[in-house]
Order: C-alpha cells, then sequence, then structure tokens
C-alpha cells in the first residue's frame, strides 16, 4: 500500500495511506457526487483518524489544497477551482 507524508504550515506531519475501493465506495455513497464531502472523507479515512472532519475544515483553504494536491493520485479529485 502506496504512502505519502504532508507536513502542514505548523510544522506537523502526517502519514496518508492510499485508500482502498470500499473506503472510496463508502465514501461516495455518502456524499453523492460532493467532491468535497468525499475527499474529506478520504482523508479521515486515509490518515487512520489522525484527521478529522473538524481539523479539516479549520484548515485554510491553501493548506487544504496544498493536502489535496499532495493526494491527487490516491484520490482523484481535481483541485484546480
Amino acid at each position: 500500500m502506496l504512502t505519502k507524508t504532508f507536513k502542514f504550515s505548523d510544522d506537523r506531519e502526517i502519514t496518508l495511506k492510499e485508500p482502498t475501493v470500499l473506503q472510496l465506495e463508502s465514501a461516495q455513497k455518502k456524499y453523492g457526487k460532493d467532491e468535497l464531502g468525499i475527499s474529506k472523507a478520504l482523508l479521515v479515512d486515509m490518515s487512520g483518524g489522525d484527521l478529522t472532519i473538524d481539523s479539516i475544515n479549520s484548515l485554510s483553504v491553501r493548506e487544504f489544497k496544498q493536502l489535496l494536491e499532495s493526494v491527487k493520485e490516491f484520490i482523484g479529485v481535481d483541485v484546480s477551482d
């Protein structure tokens, strides 16, 4: 299983594991076509619980986009918007 390490602006690091098909399917069932919701759910799963929806919501938009950019090959989300 592939992993990526992401370093936050406060120098905290987390390791994100490639999501499973079940995790992707579960996020899609819960959030439908809401890519932002799917992305957040997958990030929580990928972090093994180190991230929460609340902690993700408290990130700046810039840092959230950087986080998504670092794992886009895992989750296939377009972060250009």
